[in-house]
């Protein structure tokens, strides 16, 4: 459920779920699997499962069951793979501040699609508390920044002509992109503190390695990864991402129909990195796409 976040642990939770003597570890490491291999929207519920691992109760393995029955009905969705889409790379950068609330400490997520098709994301919590919505998601491209540069390289040495530069990077926060691009003021004293990080972004933009490009926070593709969000914002970030229903259900020939179908909603909403107003169209058939209860989506 949206704004729903696991409640630090009671020694009464911690005894109750001593005594059904499971292995918490392995269980939500065998979650861990899926959400890094096939089903990116599991990221977030994951990370926070993490976050218990040393203490868990009786209530967050009543959380962790609660994610095996999502994964019940979603158990056919996987990632597909499509010829003939842009040769570019795109990413998308974002941050909820001040997630954890015990800590209070911001969630990072990003994600990178190749060919119109996704093959990277990232959902982590940050090491150190941001002082403001800004400074968070400044962190977050940071680390996104990072990941670029290596895939970069290693494009390089495997072969692959087809990443080229500028990689553009999708961000919903004006203060971050403005400071970032020389626009802002360097000298803020909310953004002093991370003033590395700051430099690492800009030369990577100043050598022309990556473009920064505002987008709405709701068509903003990563946002599941820092935060729950209701059933709609979901699926309309996971649709155009290639994340679709694979599973068969009747004959061979319903297969084959519903793939269709699938393809041809995420050909309606493929991602177009060129302006703002052409980038709308992203979410523009969101209320059109839908998940019944098994997770097909119709």
């Amino acid at each position: 459920m949206p704004n729903t976040h696991l409640q630090p642990t009671t020694p009464d939770d911690i005894a109750k779920f001593n005594s059904l003597n499971i292995n918490f570890r392995s269980a939500v490491g065998s979650i861990n699997y899926l959400s890094t291999a096939t089903q990116p929207n599991l990221c977030f519920a994951v990370s926070s499962l993490y976050q218990i691992l040393e203490t868990p109760g009786f209530t967050q393995w009543q959380s962790f069951l609660h994610v095996l029955s999502y994964l019940k009905g979603t158990q056919y969705i996987g990632l597909s793979y499509v010829r003939n889409m842009k040769k570019e790379v795109i990413a998308y950068s974002d941050a909820d501040c001040g997630n954890c609330s015990v800590t209070q400490r911001s969630v990072t997520g990003y994600l990178t699609t190749f060919h119109g098709c996704l093959f990277l994301w990232k959902t982590r919590k940050q090491q150190t508390v941001s002082l403001s919505t800004a400074e968070a998601e400044y962190k977050s491209l940071c680390d996104l920044n990072s990941k670029l540069l290596w895939l970069h390289q290693w494009c390089q040495e495997a072969g692959i002509s087809d990443f080229h530069n500028p990689i553009i990077i999708f961000e919903d926060n004006h203060s971050c992109i403005k400071t970032a691009t020389g626009n802002g003021n360097l000298n803020n004293k909310r953004m002093k503190h991370v003033n590395i990080q700051l430099h690492f972004v800009k030369e990577a933009i100043d050598a022309a390695h990556i473009c920064l490009r505002y987008v709405p926070t709701p068509q903003m593709l990563a946002d599941f990864l820092t935060k729950l969000v209701p059933k709609p914002k979901l699926v309309g970030s996971l649709v155009p991402l290639g994340v679709l229903w694979l599973g068969v259900r009747g004959n061979v020939d319903h297969l084959v129909e519903n793939q269709d179908k699938s393809l041809a909603k995420r050909k309606e909403v493929t991602i177009t990195p060129t302006t703002e107003p052409a980038h709308n169209k992203l979410c523009s058939k969101d209320s059109d796409i839908h998940f019944d209860q098994s997770g097909h989506n119709v």
